[in-house]
């Protein structure tokens, strides 16, 4: 009876893990520069799968979602060059901020934070 209740109770668990989906509110602030970046990504959770896009469609979002734990890339193309900025963070109690790392491939590194809206 312990171990059913223990299933049971695991179960329950897992069904209340955080689903990101929905519209976040970014903030990037990039090492060794006094400048931040922000803007707005939908995400589309699935499971572990995670997608989307931020700038009003114009950039791709694929990743994962591990409990607490996000990574994605975000595929951009602006003024006619592409690139590529990687994401990890972790998602708070309330499920209402992410906050970890980011990375222009190549690039700058720097400390983002997500509100949901």
């Amino acid at each position: 009876m312990a171990r059913l209740a223990l299933v049971i109770t695991l179960v329950g668990i897992a069904s209340a893990a955080a689903d990101v989906s929905g519209v976040w509110n970014l903030d990037m602030q990039w090492s060794g520069r006094e400048t931040h970046s922000t803007g707005v990504c939908t995400f589309k959770q699935e499971g572990r799968t995670l997608t989307g896009s931020c700038a009003d469609g114009h950039s791709t979002i694929a990743g994962e979602v591990n409990d607490t734990k996000l990574t994605w890339r975000i595929d951009v193309e602006q003024e006619g060059q592409r690139g590529r900025m990687t994401f990890e963070g972790t998602l708070d109690e309330s499920g209402t901020k992410i906050e970890g790392t980011c990375a222009i491939v190549g690039g700058a590194e720097g400390r983002f934070t997500m509100k949901k809206r």
